[in-house]
């Protein structure tokens, strides 16, 4: 399948909206820049925790808030354990805070761990309270910005729809391309790994679109993807079948329909595919 213009000039909704909330930062600095202390962290907060659906976002942006209060706590208290030589408490208070990501976030959250150890290395400039305050401050503005967009960006069933097909697009390239290998007697086996993985990844995604209650109501309205994800995935199963039973002089007569068989399918399937894709 070829790739149009518009599909290679379309940005990423993520991007988009990451590009619209910097956008308004940097319109917004000259009138309130005043109260903001570390830009930086402003676009920070906006290009980490800005995902693709309202649930994620939301995730991402607690853990942000969550991580530089637990992350600021665990600096500021070792830095006043050994006032003077502060810089030795380092590992110890890198260590733990890797683990403070695994108790409240169930992961390991780094900006927990960079916080920590940035106040230890003298970011603050001896003021480490202060300089948590201030980034508090500047991170829950970027996060403002970056879920104001988030809210008002439109089209948002559209824009997961797109985002799936244009994956189920690349999967389905993948398969052609396994078949044209089939096809030349080529190796098959890195190819059909990969493709697995990527179908994988496109079950997840599916998921990910049903359960966030930004996009649809009822599962129904996303059975049309389950459709599409089983029709790549017996293609691949076709596609195993004839990987582990290449075609030769001395093939049993059996076995020959049993491939025959197969080699239709995948055809079946592929042109069916390609069409639901191209009328999306």
């Amino acid at each position: 399948m070829k790739t149009t213009l518009r599909e290679r000039l379309t940005l990423d909704p993520r991007v988009a909206k990451v590009l619209i909330s910097m956008l308004i930062c940097i319109l917004l600095y000259p009138f309130f820049g005043k109260y903001i202390v570390y830009p930086t962290y402003v676009f920070n907060a906006i290009y980490i925790t800005a995902q693709l659906t309202k649930g994620a976002t939301y995730k991402s942006s607690m853990e942000r808030i969550l991580g530089t209060l637990v992350g600021g706590a665990t600096g500021v208290l070792f830095y006043f354990i050994v006032p003077d030589h502060h810089f030795l408490m380092i590992p110890i208070a890198a260590t733990i805070a890797v683990l403070w990501g695994y108790l409240f976030v169930g992961k390991f959250t780094p900006v927990i761990a960079v916080i920590t150890v940035m106040i230890l290395v003298g970011k603050g400039e001896g003021q480490p309270v202060l300089y948590i305050n201030n980034r508090i401050i500047d991170t829950l503005i970027g996060l403002a910005i970056g879920l104001l967009v988030y809210s008002l960006y439109p089209k948002k069933k559209t824009e997961m729809n797109r985002v799936f097909y244009d994956h189920a697009k690349a999967c389905l390239t993948q398969i052609e391309k396994i078949r044209v290998k089939y096809q030349n007697k080529e190796a098959l086996h890195d190819d059909l790994v990969g493709a697995w993985k990527a179908l994988q990844a496109l079950k997840q995604e599916r998921m990910t679109i049903v359960n966030d209650s930004s996009f649809v109501p009822k599962v129904e309205d996303a059975e049309p993807m389950l459709s599409l994800i089983h029709d790549l995935e017996q293609m691949l199963q076709n596609l195993e079948v004839l990987y582990h039973h290449p075609l030769s002089e001395v093939t049993e007569s059996g076995l020959k329909e049993v491939i025959a068989f197969h080699e239709q399918m995948i055809d079946k399937l592929y042109e069916k595919t390609n069409m639901e894709i191209q009328r999306l």
